[in-house]
């Protein structure tokens, strides 16, 4: 977009609001920003024919390059190529029906007109051609009908039926008084509807016919008033009042004789479009409008007024204007103003004010123009930063020195060191209430009483010499705001305001610089900062606001509050009005957020950035508009022409896109499960200041809560898991006013076919019919297992009943024996005692059984528990096996063992022993082999051995379901070890036996 004259802002006078120009020195006149829309703003073509608002609010144009809709942010265009059945993108008038149906009115003697309607082209055939215009018109019932060819018809729905003219005078008496019905007109008829019949009231062919040729359209105006203005094809406007008439025509005013069309605003104002003109009825008699004084050569052609009362001008040529009322207007260099960098600004005693700018002189502000005033020869230089009149009249000036005049004329005063005064610069001067003048510098504050000045610095209790703003409050106090903190005077004692807290014993005190301060009503004091944002202080008791509470900037350098209690706010930023209400309900606890409105460039400011530092800076006039410095003149707001948007936003949601392309807006969405991303795209309908709309969405289902975006339109997710959503949006004007119903879309992302309900129900029979046949195989497992662990348990028991047996029968045939062997030596030995020879040969005998005897217990305790075992660990244990049976042994034994000692904890070594013992005795007793081999090793996953010999083989599952207490006991040491054990045999083929153990980390290192 861009503006109107080099600012984009003026203040604008048309007769659509007061209909005269000498209103610039009312209160309430209005002030415009003028914003133009062309080709870069997204307009097809630059000739806007007309322009409607339809109910859903959005503004619709035709031009010559199609129909063109707008929301505020965006133009939307509808051509040829995007809308199937468009005839001519040459597109010269619009109606809306009832139905929200756009009729397009086509260039061209097409003999039919089009209607767009839920996304589609309607074309509606009248069955003639040539030289007719169609008009359209909608009664109070909605029934729409329209003049061509001579003729009336009225829409059935389905086509456009012909109906005859009744010519009856005395119906037509009554029928015009009716207040049903409507008006309309065609060649020299005025005709007029009742129910489904139309009624002729005149026909003016033989008065007429030579002076025109006919009539295009009629409007009753004011309503019910039986007063007619008729447009005519070629002679102007007739306006008829009962039997007066009157023509309006180039003789009498008029720019052109070719009529246009009507325009109505709020039934208030009748606005009468010519060929580039536009004039407007008011008072009985015609006035031209001038929308947009200094354009004297763009050509109208069509007016609008939208429902948040900005005003729309379409043009020939030269694209879409609108007119948008604005509370601010501009003293600038069109008032007066050479240097419009603006510093401080000071009312005067009578009204009037001056303006002392930033090296550029001084200016003199009589309510009208600026003008340079001669005290500006008084100076060498024209670096004055604060000028000030006190109640003794005299108009006291400050820049690199200090000096007052008696009046504006002269003569200048210049105060010195021996008045006491010896600063350098000034920033800022005021009087207090007892006559006491207080200069600002930077070398502290300079206090005048007549005769004397007197400093106060940091050595008196300032924070900081550089002094910027005063403010004396209702009890007489003297507030100082330096650039580094907040000082008040009381009773002549100079006291530190802390706002910001420091640690105790800090090296140096953190102030925030003060550009502003006010007292209210209720006796607070309101200190604006620059950057710190803005604080109360009460007592002492200092709350603080920021930008993230809801202030429109940190930077504060005014403070004026208005006649309705709003903060007016100058910053770097622009312009802001808060409630002061609503400031103190933040600090008290009764609201969460501070809403503001703000104002800059696009609302009349040629320069958003105001001017502080300078005292005195801002005033109030008589008609309580306050004054602005800024960098590009003197902004004036007037906040009796503040005006509160009370239109909520409609919110749309207008397009919907996915990775494979756009999708069709309908009431439910249904997206696939791998749609890598949607993008959401959705507007809100706001005319004034569609920059500042805010929008708030959320996605039911994935995220409930409101996700805050700003201004932006667009939503974007990836990757949305299947189930069922809705997307909400909802908007706020630039006002605060929300539309908190919005928009809404369900959508659904289907899930894959294994994510479905009738996928999961066969999947959980099919679980359930599993988990059936597993829980019957794990019984039959469980029942085999019991079975086998109730044979090795008989087997175990048998196992140690005849170990018991062997070893009683051991004790009693070999150590039994030779103990009574001993017993009766011993014995014969007694008898021996006289002969040493027979003695020595029993004692031998004895020495003999007890070193068999020995030897047998030894060979029983080693039958119980290896000694090697125990002495030396299973590694020794089990090389000390192997090496035993390949001694004793006709077989061809080979063996290797790895060192595994600590591999498998010492309580459980046993058990892996007597499974080697065990496989070694089964190739004994059952192989018949010739050669065989144990191989133990250590190897992922943990510890592996290996039995094989050559021998006769067998089938493993019958030996194990047989049991015995061979391979069934080997396989239930193993499984006490956690490892497994398999079998792989065949009749004559031999036997492998495979035991693999799983080990700790730390014992395979």
């Amino acid at each position: 977009m861009k503006g109107i004259a080099a600012t984009g802002f003026l203040s604008i006078v048309i007769f659509l609001v007061m209909g005269s120009q000498a209103l610039s020195q009312s209160a309430e006149s209005p002030n415009y920003v003028v914003t133009q829309f062309g080709l870069n703003e997204g307009l097809p073509q630059s000739s806007v024919n007309d322009i409607i608002q339809t109910k859903d609010g959005y503004l619709w144009m035709a031009t010559y390059g199609g129909l063109v809709r707008f929301d505020g942010n965006s133009f939307t265009v509808f051509n040829k190529s995007n809308l199937k059945g468009l005839a001519t993108e040459r597109i010269l008038e619009l109606f809306e029906d009832r139905k929200g149906g756009i009729w397009l009115f086509l260039e061209g003697d097409l003999g039919y007109v089009q209607r767009y309607i839920g996304g589609k082209i309607e074309t509606y055939d009248f069955g003639k051609q040539g030289g007719s215009r169609i008009e359209l018109n909608e009664d109070e019932r909605g029934v729409l009908w329209a003049t061509a060819y001579g003729d009336t018809y009225r829409f059935t729905g389905t086509e456009f039926e012909k109906k005859e003219l009744i010519v009856d005078s005395d119906l037509a008496e009554v029928i015009k008084n009716d207040s049903l019905g409507i008006w309309l007109a065609y060649e020299y008829k005025i005709v007029k509807t009742a129910g489904d019949s139309v009624i002729q009231i005149e026909d003016y062919e033989n008065e007429e016919k030579n002076a025109h040729l006919g009539y295009i359209e009629v409007i009753e105006y004011p309503k019910h008033s039986g007063q007619l203005f008729i447009g005519t094809v070629d002679n102007g406007v007739l306006i008829q009042n009962g039997n007066s008439r009157q023509v309006f025509n180039t003789e009498n005013g008029a720019s052109n004789n070719n009529f246009v069309r009507f325009e109505r605003f709020d039934e208030e104002k009748l606005i009468i479009n010519f060929p580039g003109d536009i004039l407007i009825w008011e008072e009985d008699k015609f006035r031209q409008m001038t929308p947009i004084p200094g354009q004297l050569n763009v050509i109208y052609r069509s007016v609008l007024k939208d429902n948040e009362g900005n005003y729309w001008f379409g043009t020939d040529g030269d694209g879409l204007f609108k007119l948008r009322s604005t509370p601010i207007h501009m003293i600038d260099i069109d008032q007066g103003l050479n240097n419009e960098k603006m510093l401080s600004l000071a009312q005067l005693n009578d009204g009037k004010a001056l303006f002392a700018t930033n090296c550029g002189g001084i200016y003199y502000w009589d309510g009208l123009k600026a003008t340079y005033p001669n005290l500006n020869e008084i100076f060498e230089g024209k670096c004055n930063w604060a000028v000030y009149q006190d109640t003794k009249e005299r108009i006291w000036i400050g820049s690199n020195d200090l000096r007052y005049l008696p009046t504006l004329e002269g003569p200048a005063i210049t105060f010195g060191d021996e008045d006491g005064f010896t600063a350098g610069r000034v920033f800022g001067i005021s009087e207090d209430t007892k006559g006491q003048i207080w200069v600002l510098t930077d070398d502290g504050v300079f206090v005048y009483k007549g005769d004397y000045f007197k400093n106060l610095t940091r050595e008196d209790g300032l924070y900081y010499n550089s002094v910027r703003t005063i403010f004396e409050d209702s009890r007489g106090r003297m507030w100082i705001g330096t650039r580094a903190g907040l000082n008040r005077i009381d009773g002549g004692e100079m006291k530190k305001i802390e706002l910001l807290s420091n640690e105790p014993g800090s090296f140096q005190e953190k102030q925030p610089p003060v550009r502003a301060i006010f007292e209210d009503g209720n006796g607070y004091i309101w200190v604006g900062t620059y950057g710190n944002g803005l604080y109360r202080v009460d007592g002492n008791k200092v709350l603080n606001i920021t930008e993230e509470d809801g202030l429109y900037d940190n930077i504060i350098s005014h403070i004026v509050e208005d006649g309705e209690g709003n903060f007016w706010m100058g910053s770097n930023r622009g312009i802001s009005s808060v409630k002061r209400s609503d400031l103190n309900g933040f600090l008290d606890g009764e609201i969460d957020h501070i809403p503001s409105n703000s104002y800059g460039a696009a609302d009349g400011m040629n320069s958003a950035e105001t001017n502080g530092g300078f005292q005195p800076s801002t005033f109030t006039d008589s008609l309580g508009r306050i004054y602005f410095p800024t960098v590009a003149g003197v902004a004036v707001v007037n906040p009796g022409l503040v005006r509160k948007n009370e239109v909520s936003p409609r919110v749309y949601i207008e397009k919907l896109n996915t990775d494979e392309g756009p999708v069709e807006l309908s009431s439910g969405i249904s997206l696939s499960y791998n749609t890598s991303y949607l993008e959401i795209l959705y507007t809100a309908i706001s005319f004034s200041e569609p920059g500042k709309v805010e929008f708030r969405y959320k996605m039911e289902g994935l995220n409930d809560d409101w996700i805050e975006v700003g201004n932006r339109r667009e939503a974007l997710y990836s990757k949305i898991p299947p189930g069922n959503y809705t997307f909400r949006v909802i908007a706020g004007n630039s006002d605060g006013v929300w539309n908190m119903e919005g928009a809404s879309l369900a959508i659904t992302v289907v899930p894959p076919f294994w994510q479905t309900t009738w996928f999961y129900t066969l999947m959980g029979l099919l679980v359930a019919g599993a988990g059936g046949l597993v829980y019957y195989l794990r019984i039959e497992q469980l029942k085999r297992q019991n079975a086998r662990q109730k044979r090795f348990t008989e087997q175990l028991i048998e196992s140690e009943e005849q170990e018991r047996k062997r070893i009683a029968s051991e004790l009693h045939d070999s150590l039994g024996q030779q103990i009574l062997v001993i017993k009766n030596r011993a014995e014969l030995a007694r008898k021996f005692v006289d002969q040493p020879a027979e003695l020595d040969e029993q004692l031998d005998e004895i020495m003999q059984s007890a070193v068999t005897s020995i030897e047998d217990v030894r060979s029983i305790s080693h039958g119980l528990r290896p000694v090697h075992l125990e002495k030396f660990g299973l590694t020794e244990a089990l090389n000390n096996l192997c090496s035993q049976v390949q001694d004793s042994s006709s077989i061809e034994w080979s063996y290797h063992v790895d060192d595994i000692d600590e591999v498998i904890s010492k309580d459980k070594e046993i058990n892996f022993y007597r499974v080697i013992q065990e496989g070694i005795t089964n190739i004994f007793k059952h192989s018949k082999a010739s050669e065989a081999s144990v191989i133990i090793r250590r190897a992922e996953p943990g510890l592996k051995a290996m039995i094989w010999d050559n021998g006769a083989g067998f089938d493993p599952d019958d030996k194990l379901n047989a049991g015995g207490l061979g391979l069934s006991g080997m396989n239930e040491r193993v499984e006490t070890l956690g490892g497994t054990l398999s079998i792989d045999s065949g009749k004559t083929e031999g036997t492998t036996i495979t035991i693999v153990i799983p080990v700790k980390e730390w014992a395979m290192s």
